[in-house]
């Protein structure tokens, strides 16, 4: 390695999860699966995203001596489906990346690190050309929302390009992308005439090369070129399969070896990975990257630069065509062209013996269908209302999309793109038409093509979505069409691997409700009007609004509506909440007003779902436990925040009202009743609870003498108390102190954190540390900076939160 030509290396993560969201209420639901957290989106964010925007660097005892940002080092592109959901959910996250990105710039002469990608990850070669404009558009405008600047490059769904991508992508403006080795058919140095073949995964990967957009005949059909840079493959896969991020040396060294010293022109190694690889798929990824970018490459002479900035300085000398360029593509997933996104083409996960990817034909010809239909309507239908070209209003329709809670800018999207924008209709009218082009869009998602069952979560959620684009055009529709039939026709061509179901039975199995998401909505609103919650039920969905027509002893009536202005959607229900016997609460749910529902109250409160279905046959009636799991989450949180202190204060003194001694719980033989023992229990737990609850409000040295004298007791005594809930509001009054520590020095506020820390360790109770490391790391760089400074009496909590401390 000399001076002139150091080894340039570039690591690109693509990051990327499919849009998880309901397509009715555009919240990702609940999935079991993703436990212990709420869905895979949150639980790789915790995993992947998160970590690799504040890395630990360890000292030889696993102390945490630095934490790195690896976004400021790595190639990246974010999905931006997924970029709006860590804009939304993990801002601290999100904030890391966009100021990683431009550190990178001020480092490579103003080429960032952050790249685009095609919008929701479709096929591109088997999109229409509308279609790879809108996906191409969108995923610009998207990437200058979060990123503040033009893209450079476009990452492709599956790396899938063909002849028309490639001219689509030269129009819009982007310079490169990022493909496989193994989609590269021949190349050329520029001026010669013979091709030289690479059809065997053996071109050089360490420059970059051009496509021109010529034709078939060899005419140029637009100006510019896109740049490629290919990269490889070994080293790419054995980031992955071979496991390179489990030590950083290891992986370094892998780098070091795809590096030719006898050479003398400039050379990139350049990686290509899947993102999710850095904490989620390889546990702490994440740091080992942190641990090449911070400490091995620099000892060992080794660069790490983005693409873009390698372009500048060194600019590609050689032409490539690649494989099946003016036919249906390539891809790096797919040794068949594009066929693994509509035909059993050889590819596939894994499965049964008897297992065959069939289904992936029935599965697009039925989006394609219903594709063509909304297309059709869209061009008639928008074109009565817009002062624009309809697709480009579709293209338009990114502005809102990428921050659908800001108002203004729907606003200002329709003052720009309609004749008359303060008309009702004509503003529901178009945004509905936009929504279902969004959503047919969205049914293109290629996860649902990738894997190896149409009875997959991904294939799907692709259907769900394309459902909601059905009912979003029923106004649009003839009286009587039979769309859905249609679909379902073409679906039923499928045969699931599973269980052998044809792909009608799969959609209407899993993509279909049996209760409307907007019904158990109503029914959750109904609910909490029931269980006297509304007072303090702030986070609403504005498009629903309820009214408590009527009660009594354990049956409430409940007027609800749902209007979506937006789309022109309106519906009234009125509800009845019975609870019974065991506290079980079943929501009837009909539609219309008080008297069209027929709803009245019941003679007999402990009437089971199924009785009360017989008497309402035409109502939906739904279990609160049966509620989307985060109606059910919202509803707890309001009892917690409305019953806990009274509840708590209930338990308190409940042994000497009753005359008996919390001693009774020594006893080994566990003579008294089991009931009595846990209410014994409880109250020792309610005590703490109330007592932490103080501390929390106040610091008091009495609180925390009481905590100690308690936990003691309830050790000797064997009790297993928990206090769920507590860890996060620990947390949360952490975050306060250190922030009002860090901004003017106070010796009392010092105290408090170290008591608090002192308490939770008592009380075991989960607090998340990891979040704390990264908030309180200003005030730890001042801490070791002078270690006998104003923050030495921090030392305590840097301990405990794992830093190395002198």
């Amino acid at each position: 390695m000399t001076e002139k030509n150091p080894l340039y290396f570039t690591i690109h993560g693509h990051f990327y999860q499919p849009p998880r969201e309901n397509p009715w209420t555009g919240v990702i639901e609940n999935q079991p699966s993703a436990r212990p957290f709420h869905d895979w989106n949150e639980r790789i964010a915790s995993e992947c995203y998160s970590p690799n925007s504040a890395s630990r660097i360890l000292n030889s005892k696993g102390k945490i001596v630095d934490i790195v940002n690896n976004y400021d080092f790595m190639s990246f592109n974010i999905g931006p489906t997924l970029m709006g959901w860590i804009r939304t959910n993990t801002p601290d996250t999100y904030k890391r990346i966009q100021d990683a990105d431009k550190r990178s710039q001020e480092r490579m002469n103003g080429h960032g690190n952050a790249i685009a990608q095609v919008y929701n990850h479709i096929i591109m070669p088997l999109a229409s050309t509308q279609d790879k404009r809108t996906q191409i558009r969108w995923g610009i405008e998207d990437f200058k929302f979060h990123f503040g600047r033009m893209p450079e490059a476009m990452w492709l769904a599956e790396t899938a390009i063909n002849f028309e991508t490639v001219v689509e992508l030269i129009k819009a403006g982007i310079k490169y992308t990022i493909l496989s080795p193994t989609q590269a058919d021949k190349f050329r140095k520029f001026g010669d005439k013979k091709w030289t073949d690479c059809s065997n995964t053996n071109i050089d990967t360490t420059r970059p090369y051009r496509i021109y957009p010529r034709d078939k005949e060899g005419n140029l059909v637009c100006d510019g070129y896109l740049d490629v840079f290919f990269y490889n493959p070994w080293l790419s896969s054995a980031v992955g399969f071979e496991h390179l991020l489990r030590d950083a040396g290891t992986f370094g060294h892998r780098i070091e070896s795809a590096w030719d010293a006898n050479r003398s022109d400039p050379q990139l190694v350049s990686i290509g990975t899947d993102g999710e690889s850095y904490g989620h798929h390889e546990p702490f990824g994440d740091m080992c990257a942190a641990w090449l970018y911070n400490k091995f490459a620099p000892q060992n002479n080794m660069v790490p630069v983005n693409y873009g900035w390698f372009l500048e300085k060194f600019p590609p000398k050689h032409e490539v065509e690649l494989k099946n360029f003016y036919g249906e593509g390539c891809a790096w997933s797919c040794a068949h062209g594009v066929g693994r996104w509509y035909r059993d083409c050889g590819c596939s996960t894994g499965g049964g013996a008897d297992w065959n990817q069939k289904w992936r034909g029935p599965l697009r010809d039925a989006f394609n269908h219903l594709k063509e239909v909304a297309d059709n309507i869209f061009v008639r239908e928008f074109e009565k209302i817009s002062k624009i070209d309809p697709w480009e209003a579709r293209n338009n329709y990114i502005q809102v999309i990428v921050a659908p809670e800001d108002e203004s800018r729907k606003e200002q999207y329709l003052k720009d793109t309609l004749k008359d924008y303060e008309k009702p209709e004509d503003r529901a009218k178009a945004i509905r038409l936009l929504e279902i082009q969004k959503f047919c869009l969205f049914s293109f998602t290629s996860c649902g093509w990738f894997f190896n069952d149409i009875e997959g979560l991904e294939p799907v959620q692709n259907m769900r979505y394309a459902l909601r684009a059905m009912q979003l055009l029923k106004p649009f529709l003839p009286m009587g069409d039979n769309l859905k039939s249609e679909i379902l026709y073409i679906l039923a061509r499928a045969t699931s691997n599973e269980h052998k179901w044809n792909g009608a039975e799969v959609f209407t199995k899993y993509a279909e409700e049996n209760v409307p998401s907007v019904i158990k909505q109503m029914a959750e609103r109904a609910a909490i009007y029931h269980l006297e919650l509304e007072e303090d039920y702030l986070n609403k969905d504005s498009r629903i609004t309820a009214t408590k027509i009527a009660s009594r002893r354990r049956q409430t009536l409940v007027r609800t509506s749902y209007e979506d202005n937006d789309l022109g959607e309106s519906c009234v229900t009125t509800n009845l909440v019975v609870t019974d016997q065991l506290s079980r609460v079943n929501i009837v749910v009909a539609m219309g007003e008080e008297k069209e529902s027929g709803l009245t109250f019941v003679e007999n409160t402990n009437m089971t779902t199924e009785q009360l279905h017989e008497l309402y046959p035409t109502a939906y009636v739904v279990r609160m436990s049966n509620l989307a799991s985060d109606s059910l989450k919202r509803i707890n949180q309001l009892s917690t925040q409305m019953h806990l202190e009274n509840i708590t204060k209930s338990f308190s003194g409940f042994a000497l009202n009753h005359g008996i001694s919390i001693d009774s719980l020594a006893d080994p033989d566990h003579t008294l009743p089991d009931t009595m023992r846990k209410i014994l229990t409880v109250e020792i737990n309610a005590r703490i609870h109330h007592a932490a609850l103080q501390l929390l409000n106040e610091h008091n040295k009495a609180n925390i003498e009481e905590i100690h004298e308690l936990i003691t007791e309830a050790t000797a005594l064997n009790t297993h108390f928990s206090f769920g809930g507590l860890g996060h509001m620990f947390f949360h009054k952490l975050t306060l102190l250190i922030d009002e520590v860090s901004k003017k020095f106070n010796e009392e506020t010092l105290n408090y954190i170290t008591d608090l820390i002192t308490v939770a360790d008592w009380l075991k109770i989960f607090i998340n540390k990891t979040s704390l490391e990264n908030h309180v790391f200003g005030i730890y760089k001042q801490y070791k900076a002078e270690p006998d400074g104003k923050f030495a009496a921090l030392k305590p909590m840097f301990q405990w939160l794992n830093f190395e401390v002198v």
